[in-house]
């Protein structure tokens, strides 16, 4: 409608507008195309008029023209007028037409729209009672309440008012207390909190909240209730509660369905009270043992367990009382295993002093006792010893006497337990004496040397059948469990070490510088350790007696070299098969063409005929001889020994000094025999070439046998002529030297008959008198 009156009120202003346009001057730029366009027409329509008026113009009939043209003009200017003013009317009519047809829509519009606004707010009005009506029993209060709150709404912003509109406000106020009731029984839910879901639902119910979300809290509330209850049980038992008590709640709360993280406080707890529990035990116990170590262990345990500190109190005053009497316990034990009389006093004092029982210190008493007694025989040993030491030496019985008396000191001493390292010195003497009765007397001395099980015997269960008695005698079992023999020599070894054996030999190394002839050989069955007690091995301190003789002797000499010059000489020999072998021919140089012949001067001294023999200046030239010579050793492998000697080995060093200001001069001889081993053809399971070595060794041996019981027996004719062996030793047995047997022999039950029988040939040899004579 206001569009149509302002297109109007413009068709009106242009309307008035055209008039000023149509008086104005034609030659006006301005004027309109329309006036224009009738100029132009009236102009073509009468062309000759125009130009007849322009020529009467200047006539007489111009005039006129004009006046008729103005005529015209003015006509048609009212005849235009006239149509405008038509057409004004006309529009004027139409808009009246117009106006009374708008106003006739818009009445029309009015009446429709209240038609409308009369059903939207019937349709409101019923959709509210409904809304209303279906609040009651909807389960979904907050979609209700927002289509309420909606209605309402609309309802207000139409201007509708009614009484269900301030029933829809109280019932949206109901509906926000559901809500927020409900709100809280979910979270209540969600959390499954018993007292907050119980109080949840109260105020649920209260506000009238749907069965349906009451219903899923009761069922979460019956899930949850058993699951409180074993949490209150847990955390009532926190304090004061026995390890069994919280077993049994866990128990209940596992079974109610509790989760590890929230069972793992109190399994921590229950670790903590069953550890409480067993230190309490333990500390009991230890009060009970009133050991002070179990006490110290056990309280230190309680503090860290959280134990009662009356508990802990107790066990400390146990162990205050009990602590002077360990410490007086652990120091009677400690004088008890290494006594001495100072150090047992102190710890039978202190043990009175702590108030220990008697019972408790009567060991300790004892060993006092014991102690004192080893005193007073070590005592006795030192006054023996050095009363020994004035002994004269060349007076037989006052050397008896002396060795007997020493021997019953040390024997005492060794049944009263006093330890071996303080006899070591009356014992040595003792052998010495012993030594100086039997060179005396021309006797053979004999020393005994028991070699360990090997790994091969104890692998086949070998059992060891020999023990040392004493320092001088073996015990050793009877055949088929028949009585045990003892044997008695001058030095018993088992086996001793290598340094211990020669220790008894080294007073003879200085016989033989002092001009005497002296023999030290080896006897034994093969792989009885012969060869290792003669020559030892190259490892530091496993040197056998050869290579120790070597030291000593220039040891002696250089000793001896102010007052003597000396000249030693060595030779080495084999006797393989009955046959003399020399040993000492160098490489690339002929060997002697002289055959080996034994010989024997008027004194009955023994040499070698066209035997090498060369000077030695030090000890490291001698036993490069001696190195020299074993190299050349005949050996081989038999199944008693991997490394079986198949010869008799004899070193002869000879030992020449000169008196420097008498030039007296004196002869002396060391002859070293380590002599093969005797073997029964069956063990050792050898044949052929070796088999006849063997005969060969059993002859030799069986010779010299034969010429130790020819001199036991004192019989009128030796036969040292029966074997080269006995040749060679002729001035060692029953001769002019001073003989060292060695009898080297198994322990093994295997090689019983084999020791037996070395045994008894070594008591056969004892009983041999040599006289011995310097050179």
């Amino acid at each position: 409608k206001e569009k149509k009156e302002k297109k109007d009120k413009k068709d009106d202003a242009a309307e008035e507008g055209v008039v000023p346009d149509v008086v104005a001057d034609s030659g006006d730029p301005g004027e309109p195309a329309k006036k224009e366009k009738k100029h132009k027409s009236s102009k073509s329509a009468s062309p000759e008029a125009s130009g007849d008026g322009e020529e009467a113009a200047a006539g007489d009939g111009g005039f006129q023209e004009a006046a008729d043209q103005a005529t015209r003009e003015a006509a048609l200017k009212e005849e235009e007028e006239k149509k405008k003013a038509e057409e004004k009317e006309t529009r004027k009519r139409e808009k009246e037409a117009e106006k009374k047809r708008v106003e006739e829509e818009a009445m029309k519009a009015s009446e429709e729209a209240k038609r409308a606004a009369e059903e939207a707010r019937q349709k409101l009005q019923e959709r509210l009672k409904s809304l209303l009506e279906g609040s009651k029993a909807s389960k979904n209060v907050e979609e209700c309440m927002g289509e309420l709150k909606s209605v309402v709404k609309e309802m207000q912003e139409a201007g509708i008012e009614c009484q269900e509109i301030e029933e829809a406000e109280a019932r949206i106020k109901e509906l926000k207390k559901i809500v927020k009731a409900q709100e809280k029984l979910q979270q209540a839910i969600s959390e499954r909190d018993v007292r907050g879901l119980q109080k949840a639902i109260g105020k649920a119910e209260e506000a009238a909240v749907p069965e349906g979300v009451l219903e899923e809290a009761r069922k979460v509330l019956a899930e949850e209730l058993p699951k409180q209850e074993a949490r209150d049980k847990l955390e009532a038992l926190k304090e004061g509660a026995t390890s069994e008590q919280l077993k049994e709640a866990l128990a209940q709360a596992k079974s109610a369905g509790l989760k590890k993280d929230e069972l793992a406080e109190f399994k921590e707890l229950l670790a903590k009270l069953e550890r409480r529990e067993e230190v309490e035990a333990l500390l009991k116990k230890a009060m009970e043992e009133r050991s002070v170590e179990g006490l110290k262990a056990a309280i230190q345990q309680a503090e860290e367990a959280g134990v009662d500190s009356k508990q802990i109190k107790k066990a400390n005053k146990v162990l205050k009382e009990e602590e002077p009497k360990q410490k007086a316990r652990e120091k009677l034990a400690l004088a008890c295993e290494k006594p001495s009389i100072q150090v047992l006093k102190e710890a039978i004092d202190g043990a009175k002093e702590a108030g220990l029982e008697a019972a408790e210190y009567s060991k300790a008493e004892e060993q006092l006792k014991q102690e004192e007694e080893k005193e007073r025989l070590m005592a006795a040993i030192k006054t023996t010893l050095a009363e020994s030491l004035t002994v004269d030496m060349s007076d037989l019985e006052a050397l008896r006497e002396a060795k007997e008396k020493l021997g019953e000191c040390i024997t005492t001493a060794m049944a009263a337990g006093v330890p071996e390292q303080h006899m070591v010195e009356a014992d040595q003497r003792r052998k010495r004496l012993h030594n100086a009765i039997e060179d005396l007397k021309g006797s053979i001395r004999v020393f005994c040397r028991i070699r360990p099980l090997s790994a091969k015997e104890i692998e086949q269960k070998d059992r060891k059948v020999t023990e040392a008695a004493s320092s001088m005698t073996l015990n050793i079992e009877g055949k088929d469990g028949g009585d045990q023999s003892t044997f008695a020599f001058d030095a018993v070894f088992t086996p001793g070490t290598q340094e211990e054996v020669f220790e008894d030999c080294r007073d003879l190394v200085q016989s033989a510088v002092d001009g005497y002839n002296v023999t030290i050989f080896a006897y034994g069955q093969t792989g009885a350790g012969k060869t290792f007690t003669m020559y030892g091995m190259p490892e530091p301190g496993k040197e056998g007696t050869t290579p120790r003789t070597i030291k000593e002797l220039f040891r002696v000499t250089e000793q001896n070299s102010a007052r003597f010059d000396f000249q030693i000489y060595a030779s080495m020999l084999e006797l393989y098969r009955n046959d003399l072998v020399d040993l000492l021919p160098k490489e690339g140089v002929a060997p002697c063409k002289g055959k080996l012949t034994i010989k024997t001067d008027k004194d009955g001294r023994i040499s070698v005929e066209n035997l090498i023999e060369e000077e030695c200046k030090n000890a490291e030239e001698l036993t490069a001889i001696l190195e020299r010579g074993n190299g050349k050793r005949t050996v081989a492998s038999t199944a008693m020994n991997a490394e079986s000697s198949r010869s008799h080995l004899v070193l002869w060093v000879r030992i020449v000094s000169k008196n420097k200001d008498t030039q007296e001069e004196t002869r002396g001889k060391i002859l070293m025999c380590d002599l093969a081993g005797s073997e029964r053809l069956g063990k050792s399971k050898v044949s052929g070439e070796m088999q006849a070595e063997a005969i060969e060794i059993n002859k030799s041996l069986t010779a010299l046998g034969d010429v130790i019981e020819a001199l036991t027996k004192n019989q009128k004719v030796v036969p040292y002529r029966n074997h080269k062996l006995t040749q060679l030793m002729q001035d060692s047995l029953g001769g002019s030297a001073k003989t060292l047997m060695f009898v080297n022999c198994s322990p093994a039950s295997s090689n019983l008959d084999e020791t037996l029988m070395s045994l008894k040939y070594a008591t056969r040899a004892k009983k041999i008198t040599n006289t011995a004579k310097k050179g």
